[in-house]
């Protein structure tokens, strides 16, 4: 007998949907989710622009899970950003869009009451009786969704991986987050983000894109595979499957890598004062500078003060790149996250602190 995904449709009205989040029925943060706030403020303006015309939306997807006490709450699986710009518009947190009234969808008969709401926050938009028609089509308006029964939350994470590789699109890391959600490896990625040495250093990053775990997944790898590599999307999804679900190999890898942090911590690198370090690039190269440094019995007392020296010369306005300074810079500009340049960095490094380089390295 065949298969199927075993779904059901129906209709929600906003007000019922805000119903039951105020009453906590729902789950945004199902592992295979992405991020909160991925969107733009000008995006969630334009939804709520879309649902006080009565466009239609696309249809959210939710998993209904019923406890011992026939209590139901939903995991959103798909529209999580779609739900969060409704909820931002009623508790005022983004308004309406301001070029509301310019729709050639308005004629001139409308055009006057669209101009009068537009740019608004739905608390302005309620307070004046003349709006009543636009108020009533916010809480009335019918969300489609799609109900899927099913536990397997890997069943699950595939119907989120493959409406977001048709519809908004996901960054690699996203995709693998739907996708390797329930496995030890992200679990570990997501612990190791964690990490306060780390964690206050991704201010560059955008962590609600979870670019942040895509770059300790680089690191991770680096230990796991005893070298750089590169950092193609190919590169790393072959990686994630590799060792998906590899727990021993991954629990040694763990305390590899944070023996390396705390080298890194050991090294007393003025972050704070000199943001650059905090870089991807240069945080790459310090941890396989740790790395290195680990396997190969090298104290961090031997390299401290001659790190701190390199990088004051290298980020200093006069200096004239020349020798390892030279290999560093020129490594670090082009095709930074190639297996080789990031070889030519931690070689340049290794190399400035008279650290006797590997021929294999």
């Amino acid at each position: 007998m065949a298969k199927f995904f075993e779904r059901n449709s129906t209709k929600l009205t906003i007000s019922e949907f805000y119903d039951n989040y105020t009453l906590k029925k729902y789950n945004f943060d199902a592992s295979y989710q992405r991020k909160s706030n991925v969107w733009v403020e000008d995006k969630k303006s334009f939804l709520i622009d879309s649902i006080m015309k009565n466009y239609p939306v696309p249809a959210i997807f939710m998993r209904p899970i019923v406890d011992e006490n026939g209590k139901t709450k939903y995991d959103i699986v798909d529209g999580k950003q779609r739900l969060q710009a409704i909820i931002s518009f009623i508790e005022g947190k983004i308004p309406l869009t301001t070029y509301f009234a310019e729709d050639g969808f308005l004629d001139e008969d409308n055009r006057h009451l669209a101009e009068n709401i537009a740019g608004k926050s739905f608390e302005d938009i309620k307070n004046e009786k003349i709006n009543g028609d636009y108020i009533k089509q916010f809480w009335t308006y019918a969300l489609q969704i799609e109900y899927l029964y099913e536990n397997d939350l890997e069943l699950v994470s595939s119907v989120f991986d493959r409406l977001n590789r048709n519809g908004e699109p996901l960054n690699p890391q996203e995709l693998r987050n739907a996708k390797y959600s329930t496995t030890p490896l992200l679990k570990l990625v997501k612990k190791l983000s964690e990490m306060s040495f780390l964690k206050d250093k991704f201010e560059r990053l955008k962590i609600e894109r979870m670019e942040d775990e895509e770059f300790i997944s680089e690191l991770l790898f680096l230990v796991l595979n005893k070298k750089p590599l590169d950092s193609t999307p190919s590169t790393l999804d072959a990686q994630y499957e590799k060792y998906k679900d590899n727990k021993t190999v991954l629990a040694e890898g763990e305390k590899e890598f944070n023996k390396i942090i705390e080298f890194m911590e050991e090294l007393q690198l003025d972050y704070e004062n000199n943001k650059r370090l905090c870089w991807t690039t240069h945080l790459y190269t310090l941890f396989s500078l740790g790395w290195y440094c680990i396997n190969n019995g090298v104290e961090v007392g031997k390299i401290k003060t001659p790190v701190k020296e390199f990088y004051c010369e290298y980020f200093s306005k006069s200096t004239k790149y020349n020798g390892h300074l030279k290999e560093y810079k020129d490594a670090a500009s082009s095709r930074t996250r190639s297996a080789s340049q990031k070889n030519n960095r931690m070689n340049a490094l290794l190399k400035y602190c008279k650290v006797e380089v590997k021929k294999s390295v």
